[in-house]
């Protein structure tokens, strides 16, 4: 093995040119390599860290739904409602039983739209470059407090105050004032009334609540920016979630007889007006029924046992997917229809993103992989051909195609070894380089979530590092075999004679 090393060194010496091609691509293949995979693990950890510290925590717990629930409400049932856990008390005690549980913390989603002043004319903002701006709509998380906040700390306030357990108000980001006051051409300040439109899929809720607090997050400017804090009831009661919601309605006989006519010329037939027995209308009873707010009142009762999502942070955030498993056996064998799902999935389609920029980065090296194999291959048959002779003169000297086979092999892993080693410096240098000029995503949300945060960061993981080693390796291993066959096809008399 040492002389065939040596021949392979020598000849990679002798045929400096084309080694140099050769080894340009593969460096070049390990640079791409070894920054794309830094770019993509920088990425899904940032992601993944200000999604946990903001939104998610390492757990979630969502209830009875086909797909996955995201904390922002996308999935549930096909009406568009987004399903409350079942047993909630027995869930909760579960959980405060668990060692792992380090904090936890409920909330329930609305969706609404943001106004002043209701009997106030809208002002319509507009430009020659811009259409008129409408209410800012906001997804109003419901939590309670002190659990919330503490379980987030990353959730700072610029002024006011956090939320208070039981007392009625809302929290809002600068840029949901800065619309509002854009709309209405007035300030806004902590204090001040903002009216919230809730819009579901059984009716629209108005609740009226002041402005406890400007809040502001410290991780990652590239997480949404729409979201508002409010009381856990006036969430409740802006997504339906009332104690009159799902109440069966009581209806008569005759109002059962009337609904089940199939044919609705049957209403206007003699056999169905004779049929319905009439009676004396009590005028007073329907005046009396109309002013009844009991209805109204149930409608607008928040049901206090109404929760969307558990959220858990862990001890040990890395056991997650064991939590995770061992939870949902727990409600399997409990018969009770929830669900636990890690950081990705209650994240829904802000989670997906890393994936799918890796998958696409993915296809990308295998394009270029193959055409490194295309060029590599290339440039070796024209050595082989090149080395007719050479080769002939060992196979006549009693060389087995054995050692034909590892020579060959020998050159092109002495040329991966090297080159890749070269481009392996190379890429920490442009890292470094990189991560020194701190290079901004501004305010490009797709550049903010692929570099993982408002700046460029780039930390190469070793198993991206040994991953891109090993296919730089498999790379130069297939562009060889070609080459090879055609140069063990080489008859060692027709070799020399052709020199």
């Amino acid at each position: 093995m040492p002389v065939i090393l040596r021949i392979a060194f020598r000849n990679i010496w002798e045929h400096r040119a084309k080694s140099l091609i050769i080894g340009s691509f593969i460096a070049l293949g390990v640079i791409i390599l070894l920054i794309g995979n830094s770019l993509l693990d920088s990425s899904k950890r940032g992601v993944q860290k200000a999604f946990i510290e903001n939104f998610t925590g390492d757990v979630m717990i969502y209830g009875p739904s086909a797909t996955a629930v995201s904390v922002f409400g996308e999935g549930g049932s096909e009406t568009g409602e987004i399903p409350v856990i079942p047993d909630f008390d027995k869930v909760q005690t579960h959980l405060a039983s668990l060692s792992d549980v380090k904090s936890s913390a409920s909330m329930s989603v609305a969706y609404g739209l943001l106004t002043l002043d209701a009997a106030e004319e809208i002002q319509d903002v507009v430009s020659s470059e811009e259409e008129p701006t409408g209410p800012p709509i906001t997804i109003v998380f419901g939590v309670d407090g002190d659990r919330y906040f503490s379980m987030f700390p990353s959730i700072e306030l610029e002024e006011g105050s956090y939320l208070k357990p039981g007392e009625p108000g809302i929290m809002l980001t600068r840029g949901q004032i800065e619309k509002l006051e854009k709309r209405f051409k007035k300030q806004v300040h902590v204090g001040d009334k903002v009216l919230v439109t809730g819009f579901g899929t059984q009716n629209f809720k108005i609740r009226e609540l002041p402005v406890k607090g400007i809040y502001k997050r410290s991780l990652s400017s590239s997480l949404p920016d729409f979201m508002s804090f409010a009381d856990i009831d006036t969430a409740r009661v802006l997504g339906g979630l009332t104690v009159g919601a799902n109440e069966a309605s009581q209806i008569s006989d005759t109002e059962k007889q009337l609904l089940s006519i199939g044919n609705t010329d049957d209403l206007f037939s003699d056999d169905m007006v004779d049929s319905v027995q009439t009676s004396t209308v009590n005028l007073d009873a329907i005046a009396q029924s109309l002013s009844s707010s009991a209805e109204r009142e149930r409608l607008n009762q928040a049901d206090t046992g109404a929760w969307h999502f558990i959220l858990i942070r862990l001890n040990h955030p890395a056991l997650a997917p064991l939590f995770i498993q061992d939870l949902n056996k727990w409600f399997a064998a409990e018969g009770i229809d929830a669900h636990a799902t890690n950081w990705q999935g209650a994240a829904g389609t802000y989670g997906k993103f890393s994936d799918i920029v890796r998958i696409v980065f993915i296809i990308a090296i295998l394009l270029v992989s193959v055409v490194a194999v295309i060029i590599m291959m290339n440039t070796l048959v024209i050595s082989v051909i090149e080395r007719t002779s050479e080769i002939g003169t060992m196979r006549a000297l009693g060389a087995h195609r054995k050692t034909i086979k590892r020579l060959f092999l020998a050159e092109t892993l002495s040329l991966t070894a090297v080159f890749g080693l070269i481009g392996a410096v190379l890429s920490m240098i442009i890292v470094a380089i990189l991560n020194a000029l701190h290079i901004s995503a501004g305010d490009n949300g797709l550049l903010v979530m692929l570099f993982g945060g408002d700046v460029l960061h780039l930390s190469p993981a070793l198993p991206s590092f040994v991953s891109s080693v090993i296919l730089v390796f498999i790379v130069g291993y297939l562009a060889h075999l070609y080459p090879v066959s055609l140069a063990l096809k080489i008859q060692p008399v027709k070799a020399i004679q052709a020199d």
